[in-house]
């Protein structure tokens, strides 16, 4: 029998999950498209410039980037909540003043932030990253303050006016100007490391312009609400009420991971090594692809719900259900086949460093028990000290284990303590947000899922038992995709991970996308005809 609206409460729940998904979805193309060009174009100049070179850059890219982070303010999630608050009351001259407020807020900081990386370029190379024959190259690049803080805002701001395909151009721009033009830089003009960050720079900025010229499109479309009096000051005074705690909370990782972190690597690794663990950092975007659209939609999801505790309580389960579902088995995957994937990547002058990726990758794994959906009710409910309490925690217990460790054991020494910090925030966020919610996570289910990934991963393991030459690991890596899926479907319905309404859910909320389509309903049927064959059987 077909859902009517006497059945809305479970009704619209999967409605707004739906929804969120399709979002979803758009921002994993972006991602996917986004991510697959910058690692296209990190093949091409990490080869290039080498595991030295490579290390060279990314350094060179730390001075501007810990400014913009220190600068921030915490206005991103700000801007994407208001603008989504006011889209949801119908309010377009609303949502005019948020943009334009944080633009204002955002913009003016961190113009200052460039004018002062560019003028202590020379203290700030010796000082956050013991380099200071750098110092040239962090001058060349301090504008990446301004242009990076914008750069997030407006994808923050898209993102809270249900404009995900906005974010997605910009993203999308970004990655092909500055790998286009890294590439050319590098092959054509010879110009080496400096050819790659100017490629960097010239990235954001056609991402912004595309950016501003789609905001003012939609903004346009939103017309005026006479009614709406609200000064840009006063609401710019709210969203920072709303945001310096967010500010503080990001603040401390900020100075941690671009200041202490980085300091720390640069005094303890060498520049081929740090080349070699910012490779296989940007091989997490395999990942990322995945948690990071995800991530994204589920402040606007929550916020729609943040005043009800019992629909806010069972969207949260769903959610997570779904996250998980999909986030384990993509983090095991790459987990088991890293040196194929560092292989297939970088070539043979990086496999040294492959080991490092399924540490790194472990973080990812904390999904399922709520590390995506937990922050996320917390910041849509208001209660953003609660992050900044996790933050401060976990921060607490990574300076002194970190130095430790990464003194003694150098880059294993580093991500340990990494992950070790991560699951004690994760553990204060779980029982803080219990405040709100009594279930914000249905461990017996997560678990279930974890089962799954783990079994499924054993058959595929059994890929490596097939003699393929390394050249052609992409082919070891497709079998054992193929092997992974078709033990993981099945395992999933056995252990009740997923039912066939979640298959038909699934199967549903992606049939209007073309290609992907075709691809989930494939696996959708497989898994109806695994599950219709396990009832036969019954």
């Amino acid at each position: 029998m077909a859902l009517t609206n006497s059945d809305s409460y479970e009704y619209s729940t999967l409605k707004n999950i739906e929804s969120a998904a399709r979002s979803s979805f758009i921002l994993f193309l972006g991602e996917f498209t986004y991510n697959l060009i910058l690692a296209l174009g990190s093949i091409i100049i990490a080869r290039i410039l080498t595991s030295e070179g490579y290390g060279v850059f990314s350094l060179a890219l730390v001075p501007p980037l810990t400014i913009a982070s220190l600068l921030s303010l915490g206005i991103d999630t700000a801007a994407s909540r208001y603008s989504q608050m006011f889209l949801t009351k119908n309010s377009g001259e609303g949502v005019k003043v948020v943009v334009e407020a944080s633009l204002i807020v955002k913009t003016v900081p961190s113009l200052l932030g460039s004018v002062l990386c560019f003028v202590f370029a020379n203290p700030l190379a010796q000082l956050l990253i013991n380099r200071p024959d750098i110092a040239p190259y962090v001058r060349i690049t301090a504008i990446i303050v301004l242009l990076q803080n914008v750069y997030s805002l407006m994808l923050s701001i898209f993102v809270g006016l249900e404009k995900v395909v906005g974010a997605t151009f910009t993203k999308i721009s970004y990655s092909s100007v500055k790998t286009v033009t890294s590439i050319s830089m590098l092959l054509l003009l010879q110009l080496g490391v400096l050819g790659a960050l100017l490629g960097n720079i010239a990235g954001y900025v056609l991402a912004l312009i595309v950016a501003f010229l789609l905001l003012i499109q939609i903004l346009m479309r939103l017309g005026k609400n006479e009614t709406d009096k609200i000064s840009v000051g006063a609401i710019a005074k709210e969203m920072l009420k709303y945001s310096l705690p967010l500010y503080v909370a990001s603040l401390i990782p900020a100075i941690v991971s671009s200041v202490y972190q980085n300091a720390l690597l640069a005094y303890n690794l060498s520049n081929k090594e740090i080349g070699g663990y910012r490779a296989v950092a940007n091989l997490s975007v395999l990942v990322s692809v995945v948690t990071t659209p995800i991530s994204a939609t589920l402040l606007p999801l929550f916020t729609k719900f943040y005043n009800n505790s019992n629909k806010l309580d069972e969207i949260a389960c769903m959610a997570n259900k779904y996250i998980a579902f999909v986030t384990i088995p993509v983090t095991v995957m790459a987990m088991i086949f890293s040196k194929e994937i560092i292989y297939l990547f970088y070539g043979a002058n990086y496999l040294f460093i492959y080991p490092f990726l399924p540490l790194l990758l472990a973080t990812n794994l904390l999904a399922g028990l709520g590390s995506l959906t937990i922050p996320a009710i917390l910041n849509a409910i208001g209660d953003t000290k609660a992050n900044m309490h996790s933050t401060i925690i976990s921060i607490a217990i990574f300076i002194p284990i970190s130095y430790v460790l990464t003194v003694r054991a150098k880059l294993w020494g580093f991500l340990i303590s990494s992950l070790i910090s991560s699951i004690i925030g994760l553990m204060y966020l779980t029982n803080y947000v219990k405040r709100y919610i009594a279930k914000p996570v249905d461990y017996i289910h997560s678990s279930k899922t974890y089962l799954a990934s783990i079994l499924s991963a054993v058959f595929a393991l059994l890929v490596f038992l097939i003699p393929i030459p390394r050249y052609v690991s992409i082919v070891r890596i497709l079998l054992g995709l193929l092997i992974f899926l078709a033990v993981y479907i099945p395992a999933s319905l056995a252990l009740k991970v997923l039912s066939e309404e979640d298959v038909n859910f699934i199967v549903k909320a992606f049939e209007k996308f073309p290609i992907v389509n075709i691809i989930v309903a494939l696996l959708g049927g497989y898994a109806k005809a695994i599950a219709k064959l396990v009832l036969r059987k019954r």
